[in-house]
């Protein structure tokens, strides 16, 4: 098979799951008796669909993100955030309790959660980061620069929920710590070249956030009092000084290899 056709296979399939992922967004499936269930499948069918598409661009751009992860070590930042992201403080105070739920919907409940992670880190950091790595400055200040941007772009993008009916307060607040952990996303990226232990620690941080949401989650509600908040920001910032040192220390052959993964023509460039 000539590679020019190989390419067009490529496109041709990626179009097809983009398609299918605006179908199963668009047109909520009942299927099962429950509400959420139905909403989670949903949801899970448009993520499956929307993540094979990521993947298939990565891998048409010869990414090598899917390659074996270095610096594990670093994984471990990732997942303070996420379990930070659970609010312990309120629910061990008993402010927060889980509805009864069956064990179907903890599961489609999880697969969302951790297929979320998969799909935008695909997007964000396999796509739009490795995009800007080869558009800016082939050194540590553009390295800095992508992170800064493609952060900025994956909180702006969370404020596409206004149209999904949620609040512009909540929105904005949103989009704030999606850009901050946007940027954690990124330094995971960074540091272990692996763009799969992005995406779990993506779902992870999702699961833990949302367990006890009203909305998207298994919860009541989630409550933020001064305990939970304040426990969320010391450790938070603790996190963000620990990544602030380690990018101080990165080195040229370190972005080197990282560069040499992104593709997207940024190897060629470099």
């Amino acid at each position: 098979m000539k590679k020019t056709t190989k390419e067009k296979v490529f496109t041709f399939t990626i179009l097809i799951f983009l398609i299918l992922t605006l179908i199963f967004d668009v047109f909520n499936f009942s299927i099962l008796k429950n509400q959420k269930d139905n909403y989670y499948l949903s949801n899970i069918l448009t993520l499956i669909c929307g993540s094979i598409a990521v993947a298939l661009l990565m891998i048409k751009e010869k990414t090598g993100l899917f390659k074996t992860p270095k610096n594990l070590s670093f994984l471990l930042l990732g997942l303070v955030i996420a379990l930070d992201n659970f609010q312990f403080a309120s629910f061990f105070a008993g402010k927060m309790q889980p509805i009864n739920a069956e064990i179907l919907t903890w599961i489609l409940f999880f697969i969302s959660c951790m297929l979320t992670g998969f799909f935008e880190e695909g997007l964000f950091r396999g796509v739009v980061f490795s995009v800007l790595a080869s558009r800016l400055e082939k050194n540590k200040t553009g390295l800095l620069k992508t992170i800064i941007i493609s952060s900025l772009i994956f909180g702006g993008a969370h404020l596409l929920n206004i149209f999904s009916g949620a609040s512009v307060g909540a929105t904005l607040l949103q989009a704030c710590y999606s850009t901050l952990t946007g940027a954690l996303f990124a330094f995971i990226l960074v540091k272990t070249k692996n763009i799969i232990l992005c995406a779990l620690t993506h779902g992870l941080y999702n699961f833990c956030g949302l367990l006890f949401s009203a909305e998207q989650g298994l919860g009541a509600g989630v409550v933020f009092d001064i305990p939970t908040a304040l426990t969320m920001f010391i450790i938070s910032l603790i996190v963000f000084v620990v990544s602030i040192i380690a990018f101080i220390k990165y080195t040229e052959e370190e972005r080197i290899e990282l560069y040499g993964r992104l593709g997207f023509g940024v190897e060629e460039k470099n």
